[in-house]
């Protein structure tokens, strides 16, 4: 037997053991620990609350974050293992809060509190009406100033309510920082709540900040975000600050809703918290349960994917998709015949399109290619050396990507703000290549390449963006050896590709 023959053996005893074990692993999972090929099913958030703070020399630190009401939230709240072992939840009037006190500390540090969200029915209860607002507690000067906005708005006092808040959170969010000056001298959001809290105190409506996070995944990490809280008609009704629409978003968890801080840090400074959630198939609770059956204090779940903190298994979900859009390009080049430019420069574009949205993507890396390749054929009439004329595209790059994010914000398109997620130097190197080919190949070569890559490129957009794959691969993540398997097989594929076959069609017809 050749040696080539033996290695290509042993390359297929090595494809069939990935196959057997990825199957094995991928069955297991779904007969033994309930895990469901149906993303729908069901399932838990985890959440990771970050506490970050300065410590003040020699003094004992206590941390205090609020917790969802059990009751109200939707979702049964639950401490799990990993960050500070030592939270405890307290009850303070009225109100769940997770406790942590620590020894003195120096250096910038962060503890974290993790908690499992359950759906569940919440319970309907009566709101408790607030204390009567005082209005004339407030100096002369800002009662005559919240009587003028209101004036201004409600001129004859028949607005509804719902329609007056509205109206008044939009006069504010468009308020010049003089007008906002009489009720607070906060900007952006917190001022506009705080403000409208001061105005509508004036009709004696009690109103109050409300803080959540939403249980979106999407983002690695988020900071609590503030909404207005204001109670007419025997109830409370909450306001989008930004915008003055009513009610909460969908996928909305409150954490502070009465007059109780969202944290609080002793015995630091410096303090802010951010929040990370994602969302856990019911089969890895499973996972860690078995353990306390079979080896007692150790974690089992430790060995897996979702005993990592919310916000790197929100980066591992991103990353999930990768094999599958490498194993497209692998297709693509070595069966199809498609030639791009740059081997896995459509992957990381459409990685960018991601953050973009397809369409914003394309026209936004269209103009950069377009005015790139202009200035890099003017660059060659100066014949300079290639590292010095690519550093120089590099930064006709950066300042395009500054330019399209200054006019996207002038012209109010926020999806064009996300343009710095392309990979800087790949898009210089890609003006650099087709500028060559152009050169050596001629326009229809390089034209036909580009479009190639950009074809790609939405192919893997489509793929990444796949939420349903992402669950699959992230969750049965034993694919990605069958995906490996795959990968493997067409290295050794020496047969003609699709493009080629079809350019030799016309002699197969004679």
């Amino acid at each position: 037997m050749s040696e080539h023959n033996r290695h290509r053996r042993l390359l297929y005893w090595l494809v069939g053991i990935l196959f057997l074990l990825a199957a094995a692993i991928f069955f297991v999972k779904l007969r033994y620990f309930d895990f469901s090929l149906d993303n729908r099913a069901g399932f838990f958030y985890r959440a990771d609350a970050s506490v970050s703070f300065d410590p003040e020399p020699g003094k004992e630190i206590r941390i205090s974050i609020s917790l969802p009401d059990r009751r109200t939230s939707g979702y049964s709240v639950d401490p799990i293992s990993g960050g500070e072992k030592q939270f405890r939840t307290e009850l303070q009037n009225g109100l769940r809060r997770a406790v942590l006190e620590l020894p003195p500390r120096s250096g910038r540090q962060t503890v974290s509190y993790r908690f499992r969200l359950i759906p569940r029915a919440p319970v309907a209860e009566a709101p408790a009406a607030p204390p009567p607002v005082d209005s004339k507690l407030l100096p002369n000067e800002v009662a005559a100033a919240r009587k003028a906005m209101l004036a201004a708005i409600d001129p004859e006092n028949k607005l509804a309510p719902a329609v007056l808040v509205t109206a008044l959170l939009r006069a504010l969010g468009t308020a010049s920082a003089v007008e906002r000056q009489p009720f607070t001298r906060q900007s952006g959001v917190a001022g506009t709540v705080e403000a409208a809290i001061a105005i509508l105190a004036e009709r004696g409506w009690p109103a109050r900040p409300l803080r959540g996070i939403f249980l979106n995944e999407s983002k690695i990490q988020q900071q609590p975000t503030l909404f207005l809280d204001v109670w007419y008609d025997n109830d409370w009704h909450v306001f989008q600050p930004n915008t003055g629409k009513p009610g909460l978003p969908e996928h909305f968890l409150v954490l502070q809703r009465k007059d109780s801080s969202l944290f609080e840090v002793s015995g630091a400074k410096n303090s802010s918290i951010r929040f990370s959630v994602t969302r856990v198939p019911a089969g890895a609770e499973r996972l860690n349960r078995l353990r306390a059956d079979i080896i007692g204090e150790h974690d089992l779940g430790g060995f897996t994917l979702f005993s990592l903190p919310a916000s790197q298994q929100n980066l591992f979900k991103r990353l999930a998709l990768l094999p599958l859009a490498i194993l497209l390009i692998v297709v693509t080049r070595n069966v199809v015949g498609i030639q791009t430019m740059g081997t896995f420069m459509p992957v990381l574009i459409a990685m960018a399109f991601l953050e973009m949205k397809l369409l914003p993507g394309l026209i936004s890396f269209l103009l950069i290619l377009t005015i790139g390749l202009a200035i890099r054929a003017w660059l060659t009439r100066l014949n300079l050396l290639m590292v010095p004329r690519i550093s120089a595209v590099v930064v006709v790059v950066i300042l395009l990507m500054q330019a399209i994010s200054i006019g996207a914000n002038l012209l109010e398109l926020p999806d064009f703000m996300g343009v710095a997620f392309f990979p800087l130097i790949i898009i210089a190197w890609t003006i650099e290549r087709a500028s060559t080919t152009w050169e050596e190949d001629g326009a229809v070569t390089t034209l036909k390449q580009l479009a190639a890559s950009l074809a790609t490129a939405t192919v893997s957009y489509l793929v990444l963006a796949s939420g349903y794959l992402q669950y699959l691969l992230y969750t049965f993540s034993e694919l990605n050896l069958i995906i490996l398997g795959v990968i493997l097989l067409l290295g050794t594929y020496t047969g003609y590709r699709f493009t080629e076959l079809m350019r030799f069609q016309p002699l197969v017809k004679q």
